[in-house]
């Protein structure tokens, strides 16, 4: 069977879905907001994609995107390089490692799931960035807002990207 080239460029498109969305929320976070006391805290929606794409479409994101997409998150963030690469690396790789795990479960238990890779998110970067940049640590409590709101917004963006994974990706 042929594939015409409209269809060839609609698959690609499709396929490139994950990849696309995580940096749109990438460069999402990064936009500055302006409301009182939360412009420091900024969700990791990075991380909710990963883990998300990882349980459900791992074959559309490999390794070497996420490692891409990190170390663009690095450069956009100022971190140290490849901080934001290891912390995504580490989630994809621990996720699809526990594909059993994940894939036939309620979602209430991926999401309580997500709270502890993203404490294990938050204490890697927060590790890597206090070895490698010149200021050193900052306080670990500073951790618990950017977690916190991580944590409950995780439930609204898995069901954008589970909505949008129904529509483009269901037949892929």
């Amino acid at each position: 069977m042929h594939l015409t080239l409209l269809q060839y460029m609609d698959g690609v498109a499709r396929r490139a879905v994950p990849f696309g969305l995580t940096l749109l929320l990438m460069l999402f976070a990064m936009t500055p907001t302006y409301a009182p006391g939360l412009f420091d805290v900024t969700p990791m929606f990075t991380l909710i994609c990963v883990y998300f794409w990882s349980i459900y479409r791992a074959d559309l994101l490999g390794y070497a995107t996420i490692f891409g997409i990190g170390i663009f998150e690095d450069i956009l963030m100022g971190t140290p390089l490849g901080s934001g690469a290891l912390v995504l690396l580490l989630c994809q790789w621990f996720v699809v490692r526990q594909q059993k795990f994940f894939n036939p479960k309620p979602f209430a238990i991926t999401w309580m799931a997500f709270a502890v890779v993203a404490v294990g998110a938050c204490i890697i970067r927060w590790l890597c960035v206090g070895f490698i940049s010149p200021g050193g640590f900052t306080p670990i409590k500073s951790l618990v807002p950017v977690y916190l709101l991580s944590v409950a917004i995780y439930p609204l963006v898995s069901w954008v990207l589970a909505k949008i994974h129904m529509k483009f990706l269901a037949d892929q």
